[in-house]
Parts: C-alpha cells; structure tokens; sequence
C-alpha cells in the first residue's frame, strides 16, 4: 500500500488505469447487479466536516422513486454511516439478501464497506487515513468509483468538497480536474455521473460532529432550520435534483415531513427506532455544557481544517474501544466572516471532562476574531494591484 500511494502521487495514472483499479476493490468482494426497471443512484462526497448531503441525499434522492444502496466507509468528523450508526439497534452491516429485504421497504440502505463488500478498498481506506494519506486524489476518485461499481449504482452524484483540508485538491481548479476525471472514470464503468464542487473553506452548516448531524436533522424535520442551516438544506436537495436529472424521473414533494417519514422508515428497518433517534437527540443536546468565547473584537474566522484535526485525534483515540466514538460535538452560534465583539459566544462544545481539559485550547485556538478576512462567504478572492 506504501508503493500505491508513492506511485500515484508521483505520476497521474491513465483513467483506464484507475477504472482497472476501482473495478478489482470492487469485485474482491460481492457485487450488486439490478434490474432494467430498478434505477439504483447515490449521492457521496469526497469528505470534510460540516455538510449533510451525504445523509439528506438519500432522502431527497427517494423522492424521485430512485433506489439507493448507499455503501461507504467511516467519515471524519462525522460521514452518512458514523452518524447513522449513533442510533441504538441501527445496523451497518449486512448480507446481500439483507440489504434487498431493506430497499424493498424503504428504498435506500447505509451499510458499510467490509469483508463482504469492496473488502480491498475498506483496508485500503483505512491504512490511508492512518497513515494521512487521505488526500491523494487519484485514490479517492478510484475508492469512490469501488463502492458504486459493487453497490450497482447506475446514477452517481459526488458532492466535491474543496478547501485546503480537501481530498481533490485544496483549489477549485485542482477540484475542478479531479472532479472531471471522477466523472470521466464512471463513464467508462457505464456510471453517469455529475459532480457539484461545494466551498469548505467554512461551515456548511452550525452542527459539526456525528451526534450534532442527528440533531441538524431533527431540526429540519421540525421545520425549525435558522437561515444558516436552512440554506445547507436546500443546497442538499439541488444536489440530489442536479443528480436525479440525470434520468428521466419527476420528483414529489420533499417538505420536511415527507423526508421525515422517508428517514423513519430507513432507520426501522436498519434496525432502531425514532423513540432511540428523538433520545439519542436529548442526549447531544443535554451534553453541550462548555463554551468557546470571543476574546477580541474582530471578524470571525475558523480553522475548518484545525476543527477536523481535533475529530479525528480524538476519534483515532477512542476507536479501539468503540467503532464510531461520539465524544465531541461543537454547534456554531456565529457564522464566519461576522464581526463579533468580545464576550461573545461563538460556540457550544459537546465533551467529557477528559476530552474537553485536553482538547480545550485547540478548539478555542479554531476561533479568531481578526481586522482583516483573507476569506470569507460571499468573497472568491482579493486581487491587489
């Protein structure tokens, strides 16, 4: 694995090459083959903290009557499956058979990718993301390609989430050659295939963390969704039209309590139940008892790429005694590019006594009250002259 990754960041691989290379992770384990008359899609993401599309994708894609067998790997800070997997009872792990009984009652399946599904790209992930090889574009184009040829998808979408801390490149003009190159690939494996490039360089949304996106999603469920998560929320729907568009489907209506509904029944028959989602919920919330403060007067900026270093160290901690470790959650009061004013709350911090003495001054390092933005929403660039 350490020849791989050197050999593909030394040289660009042809795209038949990583076609060749996408099908073999995919076929070292099961692979789904579907009928002419069930249209199989998904919509994944190349990672990064803070959006939601690869949880309200699904739900937003079933409204088209797409069907969505949705395989993928663990995410940091918090990806579709960790998430999901918060919820007592809720199950990731399936045998074929299983995972039809699923679609069959609800339309889309999470299950992750394991020794009976896409087993060389799961090993291989993972040695990349211990060894902080995550970034490598060519791979992430290849182990993104894996799971959709072994799940059968037809119709892909990828959600391109470009920063400094991204997988395809930390410009969108890097993003932009990675992103042609994902669809390209697909092509060739007979996968249409869009590509939406989203700005990470700041929040998509306020909850960042895996029990926080469960609370995110109640919160649009309720048709209680501030501007700031209102605005991630419907950016998620057009993915999923941008997606859909590639078939000839018509939508129905996708209003909160539709895709509420769509929601209960996945995570019932995944296993859980909305009483386990409405207390896990609780939970989250009752844990948010620490604050990060503004210091300064200044222009708020946030370290994307310093809050997702934090997840993942204490995650990789904790991973031995629990698959998806749930130990740290922040909600977003301010957004960035605000002028805020000393004293001002910034952020609620969800943490054990242990984690938060231990992770404290980095979170509150992640939060900067500044003169001057190099960046901010709503602003692509300066150019001086």
């Amino acid at each position: 694995m350490d020849r791989l990754i050197a050999a593909t960041r030394a040289r660009e691989p042809k795209l038949a090459q990583l076609h060749r290379f996408a099908d073999v992770m995919a076929k070292s384990g099961n692979v789904f083959e579907w009928s002419s008359d069930e249209v199989t899609a998904d919509l994944a993401s190349t990672g990064g903290p803070t959006s939601l599309s690869t949880l309200l994708g699904p739900l937003y894609l079933r409204s088209y009557g797409l069907l969505i067998p949705k395989l993928g790997v663990p995410g940091r800070p918090a990806g579709g499956i960790d998430v999901l997997a918060q919820l007592p009872g809720y199950r990731i792990t399936f045998t074929s058979r299983e995972i039809r009984d699923v679609l069959t009652k609800c339309g889309y399946v999470h299950f992750l990718a394991d020794d009976n599904f896409a087993p060389l790209d799961a090993l291989l992930f993972r040695y990349r993301q211990k060894v902080g090889s995550q970034d490598v574009p060519f791979l992430a184009v290849a182990s993104l390609l894996a799971k959709k040829i072994a799940s059968g998808v037809k119709i892909a979408g990828l959600d391109v989430r470009v920063a400094s801390h991204g997988n395809f490149g930390g410009t969108f003009s890097q993003a932009r050659h990675f992103a042609k190159m994902f669809c390209a690939v697909a092509r060739s494996a007979g996968i249409s295939a869009v590509a939406v490039m989203t700005d990470a360089r700041t929040p998509y949304q306020p909850f960042v963390g895996r029990g926080e996106a469960l609370l995110a999603l109640k919160t649009i469920f309720d048709g209680r969704a501030e501007p700031w998560l209102n605005e991630h929320n419907n950016r998620c729907r057009l993915m999923a039209a941008h997606v859909a568009s590639l078939t000839d489907r018509q939508p129905t209506e996708g209003e909160s309590h539709e895709i509420r509904a769509r929601f209960a029944q996945n995570i019932e028959a995944q296993g859980s139940s909305m009483d386990a989602f409405e207390m896990k919920v609780d939970a989250v919330v009752a844990g948010h008892r620490h604050k990060l403060i503004a210091t300064a007067d200044g222009f708020l900026k946030i370290d994307i790429g310093a809050i997702r270093d934090t997840f993942a160290k204490v995650h990789s901690r904790l991973e031995s005694a629990c698959q998806f470790a749930d130990e740290l959650g922040l909600i977003l009061q301010v957004p960035v590019g605000s002028y805020v004013k000393r004293g001002t709350l910034l952020a609620t911090v969800r943490a054990t006594g242990v984690i938060w003495s231990e992770f404290r001054t980095k979170l509150e390092n992640a939060f900067q009250a500044v003169e001057l933005l190099e960046y901010a929403p709503g602003m692509e660039e300066t150019i001086r002259g």
